[in-house]
């Protein structure tokens, strides 16, 4: 009795260690992540979805507070990617809707005052690990009712 609990304990382990390794071999589907300073403001979290191993799609909820007044951001956007499995070129674009809150400081480097739909790009280099680890650095310009503003970003994620 006692064998072969321990070979069903062990089975089970083996297959779920086979299961883990063989992850690796599949194209990842989505994405959650972390992206600061990029398209969704200082701070944003984001879900991705990957259209095959050349494009994706994605939304988020983001925040401001340094770089513009202090607000709310919804980006969204699309991307394409050129490269090998795991090292990519990123090239996008999308767009995002910013709330800022009405009283606000002017100690800021963008000063926006009115809450707008605002469009921006993407243009980096994207890593997308075997076992789900994604990072990306990419300069990411927002043109606003005040023309273009330069801005750069950076995101740390888990691809499934």
């Amino acid at each position: 009795m006692k064998k072969s609990l321990m070979s069903g304990i062990l089975f089970i382990l083996l297959l779920a260690a086979g299961g883990a390794s063989a992850q690796s071999y599949y194209q990842k589907e989505a994405s959650l992540y972390l992206e600061v300073a990029g398209n969704g403001g200082e701070l944003s979290a984001n879900f991705e979805k990957f259209l095959g191993r050349t494009a994706s799609f994605k939304i988020g909820a983001g925040m401001t507070g340094i770089a513009f007044r202090k607000g709310y951001v919804i980006p969204f956007g699309g991307s394409l990617f050129i490269g090998e499995r795991r090292n990519k070129l990123e090239i996008g674009a999308g767009g995002a809707w910013v709330d800022f809150d009405e009283g606000g400081t002017d100690d800021v480097i963008y000063d926006l005052t009115e809450d707008q739909v605002v469009a921006n790009g993407v243009f980096g280099y994207r890593f997308i690990g075997d076992y789900g680890f994604t990072f990306r650095l990419a300069y990411t310009p927002v043109y606003t009712k005040d023309g273009w503003q330069n801005m750069g970003g950076a995101l740390l994620g888990y691809a499934f």
